[in-house]
């Protein structure tokens, strides 16, 4: 593909991941993901301290203890209301029982059962400004759901009217109720983080719940009693006539949350103040909005989780066994007239003074247990209408992003991803940095302004988006890396094919001029060898050692130009550039040599070759300087290879090594370009001369690998660079001198036809006895390519 297809291919893929996490977040699929990361907010902003004056009354396993198991003896609860509005002196009291007559059972002496209701009727009817009492929708559908808005039940004359306390417990204006409903379908998390904020109820439900209730009381006193409507009332009679109650048939209910009623409660707001619209709930005070609460779906309010349950820190909890216990003895302190005793169980009561009580069953066989974002185990229900009162009481409402506000999250920070994941290296590091920027921003939010902004899926769509980026970019580099190993990979090393790749550059081909080091080598005496060998014994030769020569070219990143017979002809820093390509090309010189020593070794060990196998020699030559290198030839056929004098001079350093008898030659210029980065290397200095076809000298240096003994090289290199000093000066004989020195040194003299010194011992003889042309400036010109 090209780069526009690329590009196409990505902006669809990104456009695509945005549309794919955009739909899971409406649809409502990542709720449940969604509700655990609300989870993780809340454990990195931790628990917060709050000024509302709640304190928990536990039903705890002590408690059912000394109140029994249900159904409970309502009388107890009636001397818990006294104790905490009476010695208590407690601001308001809400208490999440549901006391209807479902909850009532069989199992209680009727008359007990009787006797406990209008006990309980009396304490709430004596505190009926400070008792909030719950009622619920137990069911999960149909009728017996709550009926939500959002569900179709915006019709209150349809809605039912929930579970809750009848008659004598509650009256037609005795008894305040609030609703322990939470909003499960909304969150789809196990941890509630909503309830109903209110229901509207018109009919006439409530009525008939009261009647039913006067009904039971009245049961045995009455003859066959029955409950009918007489003129918009209904009437509690029976067969002798006898109307002990009457009630409005039609009647209008709100019913608010459990903690939002006893807020309205304990900050005494008249419910006509209370104005319900289609976002928030507006509470007047004074003439003044006194709250404004955010309503999500018409309805519900969500719940900010202040502390986790049994936080002592933040809520005080006490057990109703104690209350019911401290009650009983200040009572009998009382009767009993002992002040120090009265004294003593007042101050202990002094506790609940101006508090905000909240009574609810804390034992987990009570089965009213949820999560909460501070516990993992399920924990009393209570605690989150607790939290709701926190919640109003510091105006800390959650705020949640729109639909509309998330698409827009998860459009920008996916397409910013992306586009910096399409960058270089640091614009990958920047894609992570904005990935964590938002992650910290969203938990940021949380902690300051209580937002909840989107978490999963602007990262899901980012990372889905980077995914994909990644997986069309290993593709294209793998194509990539197949076109150019189809292009190059004969004579350039895999190393090199992947750095094309990740530079993300094409080879520079069609001719170029470049900077590059020449490498040319030969194998001495390949002609007469192959005379010897058979044909398929030469080919097998020449693949074992061509392939192993190829291996220590490219192991040093170079690429080869071509094979020409035995022949190597071989570039450093095309077509992958090379800072150090000199250094590279003596460093694959001298490997070179080394590792065909180690041939010879094998050859020998082999036991198959003949004796001119075993001698066989490489001959290397290199330069380095500017050269034409390209796709060279016709339409038809083509070579990408190297062309230029730097070119030339490498191929007659080859040919020159075989007059002085040494097998790696290299020029002054690529000997201080390898000696400045690969560090000085073992040498000595050959001499000056101007090679066939040019008319500029140049210095030539032998060097010399680990096959040669370095110790008698260096002090062949000593005697035979003081000769050739002497010989610049024209002292041939003293030049003579050190020669004949150097010679008994010579690396190469059981093996070469030839030596440095040798050649140059004769010149000097020659020069002795001819003498030196007049023209003669040191520099020997070389008669032969």
């Amino acid at each position: 593909m090209n780069r526009f297809q690329y590009t196409v291919s990505y902006f669809g893929l990104i456009i695509g991941a945005i549309i794919l996490w955009a739909v899971l977040w409406i649809s409502g699929l990542l709720n449940g993901l969604e509700q655990e990361a609300l989870r993780w907010r809340y454990l990195a902003r931790g628990e917060v301290a709050s000024t509302a004056p709640i304190l928990h009354v536990d039903i705890d396993a002590q408690s059912v203890a000394m109140i029994g198991d249900r159904p409970w003896d309502r009388t107890n609860f009636a001397i818990l209301l006294n104790a905490l509005l009476g010695p208590g002196e407690a601001k308001t009291v809400g208490v999440d029982v549901i006391f209807s007559q479902l909850g009532r059972g069989s199992l209680l002496d009727v008359e007990r059962a009787r006797s406990g209701d209008r006990m309980l009727g009396q304490s709430i009817a004596h505190y009926n400004d400070q008792v909030v009492l719950a009622a619920a929708y137990t069911g999960t559908e149909g009728l017996s759901a709550v009926p939500l808005i959002r569900m179709g039940f915006a019709d209150p004359k349809k809605n039912l009217f929930p579970e809750s306390p009848s008659y004598p417990i509650v009256d037609w204006h005795v008894g305040k109720l609030g609703l322990a409903n939470v909003d499960e379908e909304l969150g789809k998390g196990v941890i509630p983080q909503w309830v109903v904020g209110f229901v509207e109820v018109h009919g006439e439900l409530y009525s008939r719940n009261l009647m039913n209730g006067m009904r039971s009381q009245l049961f045995d006193v009455m003859n066959e009693p029955q409950i009918v409507e007489d003129e918009g009332r209904l009437v509690l009679t029976d067969k002798d006539g006898w109307r002990p109650h009457e009630i409005r048939l039609y009647s209008e209910h709100v019913l608010y949350s459990l903690g939002l009623e006893l807020f309205l409660t304990a900050n005494e707001i008249d419910r006509d103040d209370i104005v319900r619209g289609e976002r928030y709930l507006l509470i007047h005070k004074d003439g003044a909005v006194f709250r404004k609460v955010p309503l999500v779906e018409r309805q519900s309010i969500g719940v900010n989780w202040f502390s986790g349950w049994r936080t002592d820190t933040f809520t005080e909890h006490v057990g109703m066994h104690e209350v019911l216990e401290r009650a009983g003895s200040l009572s009998s302190a009382m009767q009993a007239g002992d002040t120090a005793a009265v004294d003593t169980q007042k101050e202990w009561f002094m506790r609940f003074k101006d508090k905000v009580i909240f009574v609810g069953p804390v034992d987990p066989q009570l089965k009213d247990v949820a999560p909460t974002p501070f516990n993992r185990e399920p924990v009393p229900k209570v605690g989150l209408h607790a939290n709701l009162y926190r919640t109003l009481h510091a105006e800390a409402y959650i705020a949640y992003a729109s639909n509309l506000h998330v698409v827009l999250i998860v459009f920008s920070l996916t397409l910013l991803v992306a586009l910096l994941a399409l960058w270089n290296r640091p614009g990958r590091f920047a894609a992570v940095l904005l990935v964590c920027a938002y992650a910290l921003f969203v938990f940021s939010a949380f902690s300051l302004w209580h937002l909840v902004l989107p978490l999963i899926a602007p990262l899901g769509a980012a990372m889905t988006a980077v995914l994909g980026i990644m997986l069309i970019k290993l593709g294209a580099e793998e194509f990539e890396r197949r076109r150019i190993k189809n292009l190059f990979g004969a004579y350039v090393s895999p190393e090199l094919v992947n750095e094309m790749v990740e530079a993300q550059r094409d080879p520079q081909l069609g001719g170029v001029d470049a900077e590059i080091s020449s490498l040319f080598s030969d194998v001495e005496g390949f002609s007469a060898l192959s005379e010897q060998l058979e044909p398929n014994q030469l080919v097998a030769l020449m693949n074992e050692y061509l392939g192993a020569m190829t291996e220590e070219i490219q192991k040093q990143g170079g690429t080869l130009d071509k094979y020409i017979g035995d022949a190597i002809v071989t570039m450093f820093g095309m077509p992958v550039p090379l800072e150090n390509h000199a250094g590279r090309a003596c460093l694959a010189a001298l490997r070179m040599q080394e590792r065909h020593a180690k041939l010879r070794e094998h050859w020998q060990a082999a036991g198959k070759w003949p004796d001119a196998v075993l001698r066989m020699r490489t001959r290397i030559g290199i330069n380095c300087g500017v050269a034409v290198i390209g796709n060279m030839g016709s339409e038809v056929r083509f070579n990408y290879t190297m062309m230029g004098d730097s070119v030339n001079v490498a191929a007659r350093c080859e040919s020159a090594a075989k007059s002085y008898g040494v097998y790696t030659m290299v020029t002054d210029a690529v000997l201080r370009a390898a000696e400045a980065t690969a560090g000085s290397l073992p040498k000595r200095k050959l001499d000056r001369i101007v090679v066939k076809g040019r008319s500029q000298a140049v210095e030539v240096f032998e060097l010399w690998d680990q096959s040669v003994d370095l110790s008698q090289a260096e002090a062949c290199r000593m005697h035979y660079e003081s000769g050739l000093a002497l010989y610049f000066e024209g002292q041939w004989a003293d030049a003579i001198e050190c020669f004949e020195k150097a010679a008994a040194f010579e690396p190469g003299s059981e093996y070469a036809s030839t030596t440095p010194s040798a050649v140059m011992r004769v010149r000097c003889l020659n020069f002795l006895k001819l003498g030196a042309p007049a023209d003669w400036d040191g520099v020997y010109r070389m008669q032969t390519k």
